[in-house]
């Protein structure tokens, strides 16, 4: 976002959220969580239900006998599937948190899912129209002054 902003100044600025900023503590199980927790939903008189499921039923996880953790999911009632957060408990833990839009979103760093990030901007830039591209081009030597 500080990169975006600093090559887009003073045309526009993108606002982060840094209300759903993921973290994982790479321990074992890893632990990972974006968005509200209970204590803090509760804390901040927020509304919400809670959805949970057993990593235990998962088959891949079966699979790779790692099959132990959960997926929490925190979501405003009445709200169609407004998450809040979201908490993950279990193998690869920080792999599985993926919120939002694959482009835009911040990701736990280091993991697997970056892979998925690089492959949503390689496929998006090649949806640019040329006249763009060179656009943005021009602009970016302009503002290198250059």
């Amino acid at each position: 976002f500080c990169a975006l902003n600093a090559l887009a100044a003073p045309f526009f600025r993108l606002k982060v959220d840094w209300s759903v900023v993921p973290w994982c503590t790479f321990t074992h199980p890893e632990v990972a969580r974006a968005g509200l927790n209970e204590t803090e939903a509760k804390e901040q008189g927020i509304p919400y239900e809670v959805h949970t499921y057993g990593i235990d039923d998962l088959d891949r996880a079966i699979a790779d006998e790692e099959a132990e953790g959960f997926v929490k999911l925190l979501v405003a009632p009445d709200s169609k599937g407004k998450i809040l957060g979201v908490t993950i408990v279990g193998a690869h833990a920080g792999d599985l948190l993926k919120l939002g839009h694959i482009i835009n979103a911040i990701h736990v760093y280091p993991t697997l899912a970056e892979a998925n990030k690089f492959a949503a901007s390689a496929w998006k830039k090649s949806t640019l129209s040329p006249r763009l591209l060179a656009l943005s081009e021009r602009f970016a030597r302009w503002r290198r002054g250059g």
